[in-house]
């Protein structure tokens, strides 16, 4: 049996600088745009909301599709890189067209911001499908794989913190137009290492053509993937404190830059957790990391209900752990699609890693839409009423959305993981080795 393939030490450098310039771009996009259609395009929010819901159901299923083709595709180049290599041109450019005001009148500025915003949305899918499913083919040793991912998500983290950071600044005294050829120059120059120094190095022979019965045998015989993004469907849908999170400090704190200081508490556990996810899954396994982190998130929760926010520090403290098991399952996703992959590969004979992971961004995607109508609508049940004083109900109907309704989504996905998801470290790998086996000799082992 052949030994294990390895990465260099560049070309896990240039894995993450892809993906802090990815995460440039998608902070940017996600953290800036609604302010730029609402005060600089004139767009009225109840349409920037709908334009959003329908771009991001769009978006969910147009994955999967983006995932069949990329399983088809064969080119000289590679399975994954060509299309890695494109989006590094492709999607800063996109991403600038986004920020134009075409001053063509209300309905021309409302359809040239569909046209742009779904293009983003799906050329951005077109970069993270490749980008995770490379991973596969850069090494087939699993330990070195969670190595490789843990170095993306960490270089996403650090880039929705210099986005949240820098860029308001920037845009206060250099305006929209510059800001943004700004931030996507920074986002092209730490992506395009990666065209040069990642190599795919494990090769799969595929036997079949991608069709659409094969797609969906490829999710349905998946059965731990369906597990882990049913879970994380559920976590992202009723993530509520994402969307409340503006109203809980202008009106129950009374503040509304005080939501920076919250969101930063958020985001925080992106840029941590990443450098000990290494370690944790090898000393403890995905699965029991997973929960461990889910369950100091539920208890953190339950706790900060109950103590409120009379302490503003103690608020940020159990923010801070609360958020951790909200954050974990976009930490772990690409390791657990990774592992999926291979059981898929496993049980079905057939490697289809662009419709494994496309699933993930599918459900990333799908989740944020549920959370957005989900938030919305519990907003209006709770009475809120927009700009003005708030009933003592509406008030607690957002403490709850900050609070009881995330904890709830954690404590259901924490249920499905813990019964259900029975794949260890030690299958993946031994799948691994039987197919290594078995490409050699010519025989299946399934």
């Amino acid at each position: 049996m052949k030994q294990s393939l390895r990465t260099t030490f560049a070309e896990r450098m240039s894995y993450g600088g892809y993906f802090l310039g990815q995460n440039l771009v998608f902070a940017f996009v996600t953290q800036f745009l609604t302010v730029f259609y609402t005060d600089q395009v004139g767009i009225a929010p109840l349409a920037v909301g709908t334009l959003f819901l329908v771009a991001r159901v769009w978006d969910a299923v147009n994955d999967v599709l983006l995932g069949v083709v990329v399983d088809r595709s064969n080119f000289r180049g590679g399975k994954f890189k060509p299309w890695i290599n494109a989006t590094i041109f492709i999607m800063p450019i996109v991403s600038i067209a986004v920020f134009v005001n075409p001053e063509i009148g209300g309905t021309g500025n409302l359809v040239y911001a569909y046209i742009t915003y779904i293009l983003w949305g799906m050329v951005y899918t077109v970069s993270d499908v490749p980008i995770f499913a490379i991973s596969a083919v850069m090494t087939d040793n699993v330990d070195e794989r969670v190595r490789i991912i843990s170095i993306g998500r960490l270089a996403a983290g650090i880039a929705f913190i210099i986005s949240g950071v820098v860029a308001a600044p920037i845009i206060a005294s250099l305006g929209w137009s510059t800001t943004t050829i700004i931030m996507m120059g920074v986002a092209f120059a730490v992506m395009i290492p990666v065209r040069f120094l990642v190599k795919e190095r494990v090769v799969y022979q595929r036997t079949e053509r991608v069709t659409f019965k094969s797609m969906i045998e490829a999710v349905t015989r998946n059965t731990y993937l369906m597990i882990f993004y049913l879970a994380f469907i559920i976590i992202n849908g009723l993530n509520t404190s994402g969307v409340v999170g503006v109203f809980f400090a202008t009106y129950n704190l009374g503040n509304f830059e005080l939501f920076s200081l919250i969101n930063f508490t958020s985001i925080a556990p992106i840029l941590i957790l990443p450098i000990f996810v290494p370690a944790l899954v090898k000393s403890l396994g995905k699965k029991r990391l997973f929960l461990i982190l889910a369950g100091i998130s539920v208890v953190a929760g339950l706790i900060q209900y109950f103590v409120g926010y009379q302490s503003f520090p103690a608020f940020l403290v159990l923010n801070a752990l609360r958020t951790i098991g909200v954050m974990s399952p976009g930490i772990l996703m690409g390791l657990f699609s990774a592992d999926c992959a291979e059981y898929g590969a496993y049980v079905t004979g057939k490697r289809n890693e662009g419709i494994t992971f496309s699933i993930q961004t599918f459900s990333t995607k799908l989740g944020l839409a549920f959370g957005g109508f989900i938030g919305t609508a519990l907003l209006g049940v709770f009475g809120y009423v927009a700009n003005v004083e708030q009933t003592q109900g509406a008030l607690d109907g957002i403490w709850i959305m900050m609070t009881l309704v995330p904890t709830a989504g954690l404590a259901v996905a924490m249920v499905i993981i813990g019964l259900f998801y029975r794949l260890k470290e030690s299958d993946v790998q031994r799948m691994i080795n039987e197919m290594k086996i078995a490409g050699e000799t010519g025989t299946t082992t399934h």
